[in-house]
This record gives structure tokens, sequence and C-alpha cells, in this order.
């Protein structure tokens, strides 16, 4: 059996999570990271060496780090799930997007620092939410008329990207986050998703839904 090591709550942790609730393969998360701690013990930095979660393990000593590398790994081990896209030039392509989502990651995070401020400036969430949309429409573009980052195909690329999003649209409505209709149909199919409310909607970002505010 696998063990995830991570907190629910962390994006990456998150989107490793998802793609084994894509995969069905059996498995159990340990808390760690963030108020958990751990991430600094010598046991934990033997498996992930920068000491970032999440981490894998399984029970005959098989290891890895690096959220895409692992869902690189899940999408090959288990290519029954279909995670890969057919075309070996779309597989490459998939890779690029799934390598580029450290993109989305940079620009989201000065979004969240600026609303979660306990007096926010008007002025900085403005520059910040522009200074992302800009990046975010590039994903935008690249749906529109498409069900999926790849096509007609869900795959490591949708499963790269999706959390990142996820944190977008968790952005207070207040703030006037601009439209980008494409990305928002998309979000809308991977909701619909079960794996998807179980370790995304329902674990990410849940108090800037319920409270407007980040966690």
């Amino acid at each position: 059996m696998l063990t995830v090591w991570g907190r629910a709550d962390s994006s990456a942790t998150a989107r490793v999570m998802w793609a084994l609730g894509e995969t069905a393969l059996s498995c159990k998360r340990l808390d760690w990271g963030g108020r958990f701690g751990g991430t600094d013990d010598p046991a934990y930095r033997a498996l992930s060496p920068h000491g970032r979660i999440p981490a894998i393990t399984r029970d005959d000593g098989f290891s890895l780090w690096e959220s895409n590398t692992i869902i690189r790994w899940l999408a090959t081990t288990c290519p029954e799930a279909g995670l890969w896209p057919a075309d070996e030039a779309a597989r490459w392509q998939a890779q690029a997007w799934m390598d580029w989502s450290a993109a989305l990651g940079r620009v989201i995070g000065p979004v969240r620092t600026a609303y979660r401020r306990p007096i926010p400036d008007p002025a900085e969430m403005t520059k910040t939410i522009a200074t992302a949309a800009e990046t975010f429409a590039v994903l935008d573009n690249q749906l529109k008329d498409k069900a999926f980052v790849m096509g007609d195909q869900f795959s490591v690329a949708d499963l790269a990207l999706g959390v990142i999003v996820h944190r977008w649209f968790r952005i207070p409505e207040a703030l006037q986050r601009p439209d980008l209709p494409a990305m928002e149909t998309w979000y809308g199919r991977l909701c619909a998703r079960p794996a998807y409310q179980e370790h995304v909607v329902a674990r990410v970002s849940v108090r800037a839904q319920t409270l407007g505010m980040g966690d």
C-alpha cells in the first residue's frame, strides 16, 4: 500500500491525492508539514531531500517526492486510468503544461497574501489580481474549444493545473476577479469529478470560500 506524507490542505498534497483518486489506487495519508511539522525529521529528509511535502512511500521501500513527478509515476504505473494522452507528441505537450503549472503558483501566491492581510491594501490586491490574470489567461486560451487541457481526454496536465485554478476561483468575488470563461467552464468539469470534490474542493482554500479570506 502507498502512504502519502502531507497535510490535506496543501496544494501539492491535494493534487497527488486527487490523482490517486482517479486511479483508485489504495493509499493512506499522514498529516505532515505545516502545523503538523515533521519535515525537518532526518527520516523524512531521506524521503524528500528538500523537506517539502508530499512524499510517497510503499511497503517495499519505494519512495518518491515532488508532486508532479508522483503524478507522472502514477500515470505510468496505472495505465488503465488513462492519464497519459494516447499520442506521443501530446504526452510531451502535457508534461510541458505540468511544468508550466509553477508559473500559476508564482502568481497566485501574492494574490492570496494581499487579501489575507489584517488590513488589505486595495491597490495591492488590484495589482496582484491583474498580474495573475495575465498568466491565467494563457491557460484560458489553451482551453478554448477544449473539454480538458489536452483536448477531449482528461490527463496529467489537468491534474497538475487544477488545484491552482481552484485557488483562483476561491478569490473572494468582491475583489472583482477578471472573467476567464473557458477556464471557468473547465473548472466546472473538474468539480463534477468525485475525486476532485473530495481532495481539492473539500480540502483546499475552504476558508476562502466560506469566510471570504485565504487559508
